[in-house]
C-alpha cells in the first residue's frame, strides 16, 4: 500500500502575485530516502463550459505567455480565496464574455498537475447563457469572444486549434456528463 511521504521542512523559494513556490523535504515511508520536492502553490481555477439558450459554445481567444501564443480556450480564471468555484464560474464568465447563465452546475474537478501543483481545478457547466452585460477585463487581459456550433467546437480539438490541457478536460466533464445522462 501506498503511504504519504513525511515532510521535515518546508520552506518558501519565491513568492508572486499568482503564486508561491516551495520546496518540501521529505522521506519516503518505506526505504527512508530523504529529498528535495518543489511544490507550486496556487490558486483553484475553474473552467466554463458555457452554452447559449441555442446550444452555441462560448469560447475566448486570448494571448498566453507561457506557449507565447494566441490561443482559443473556454471560459476560465481563478477562483479568489474564500470564493465558491460556482460563483467564480458566474464571474469569469460576465468578466470575460458578458453572458449570464440561466443555470449552472458542477461538473467535476482535477487536480492539474498532482506531481507539482497543489490546487484544483473546477469545471462547471453554464447553460442557457445570454449577453446581457459588457465584459470587464482585467487590466493585463485581452479576449475576443468566439460563439461555436458544437461541431466547429470539435473540429477546432481535432485540428489542435483548442490544445490546452485543462480546456480539454473540461469538456470531456462535459461529454461525459452527456453520455451518462446527466445532463
Amino acid at each position: 500500500m501506498v503511504k504519504p511521504f513525511h515532510r521535515h521542512e518546508s520552506r518558501h523559494l519565491l513568492e508572486t502575485p499568482i503564486f508561491k513556490l516551495r520546496q518540501d523535504v521529505a522521506s519516503h515511508p518505506g526505504t527512508g530516502h530523504t529529498g528535495h520536492y518543489v511544490v507550486l502553490e496556487s490558486p483553484d481555477w475553474v473552467n466554463v463550459v458555457a452554452l447559449t439558450e441555442a446550444g452555441e459554445v462560448i469560447l475566448v481567444r486570448q494571448w498566453r505567455h507561457g506557449t507565447r501564443s494566441v490561443e482559443l480556450e473556454i471560459p476560465a480564471g481563478l477562483v479568489d480565496a474564500g470564493e465558491d468555484p460556482m460563483h467564480a464560474a458566474a464571474r469569469e464568465l460576465r468578466e470575460e464574455t458578458g453572458y449570464v447563465p440561466a443555470r449552472m452546475r458542477m461538473l467535476g474537478n482535477v487536480a492539474p498537475n498532482a506531481a507539482y501543483q497543489d490546487n484544483t481545478c473546477w469545471t462547471v457547466l453554464a447553460e442557457g447563457c445570454r449577453l446581457e452585460a459588457a465584459t470587464d477585463f482585467d487590466a493585463g487581459e485581452d479576449l475576443e469572444v468566439e460563439v461555436v456550433s458544437e461541431d466547429a467546437l470539435w473540429a477546432a480539438v481535432r485540428a489542435g486549434e483548442i490544445r490546452n490541457g485543462m480546456v480539454i478536460c473540461g469538456l470531456f466533464w462535459w461529454q461525459d456528463a452527456r453520455q451518462r445522462g446527466a445532463l
